[in-house]
């Protein structure tokens, strides 16, 4: 069975490390993993280790969710000082949330009831207001 393109990312996870992918070609980070740069679509990609810190870009707070994810859930983009920018569930109360704020990407046990399929038993991530 082929490796999916995100499974390095997720095996760093189970070690408490934030991998990134990034472009040998044009030397851009890059997220969700694939197999291919989207920014010079070349294929030589590398990994690289991040802090995952990075400043919040955006936020929103869902009341109603799909069933099996928390609600409410507060959700927000994080521009990280990598480069990319990604999509994060937050551990702080959306009414502490400000733009512009740094946070910090950590690892958790999966809170929701969604089947993750393969993934199952396996770490995600949440991102949380730096001290």
């Amino acid at each position: 069975m082929m490796e999916a393109a995100s499974d390095p990312f997720w095996d760093a996870l189970e070690d408490d490390r934030f991998l990134l992918p990034s472009c040998e070609d044009c030397g851009e980070a890059f997220f969700p993993p694939s197999r291919a740069c989207p920014h010079c679509h070349a294929t030589d990609i590398e990994w690289l280790e991040s802090e995952g810190v990075g400043t919040l870009y955006a936020f929103t707070r869902q009341h109603r969710t799909a069933p099996g994810v928390p609600s409410p859930n507060v959700l927000g983009i994080v521009e990280l000082e990598d480069g990319p920018r990604l999509l994060a569930q937050f551990a702080s109360e959306y009414d502490d949330l400000e733009i512009g704020a740094t946070v910090t990407l950590q690892t958790r046990e999966y809170a929701g009831t969604v089947d993750r399929g393969r993934l199952e038993g396996r770490p995600f991530f949440e991102a949380r207001l730096r001290d």
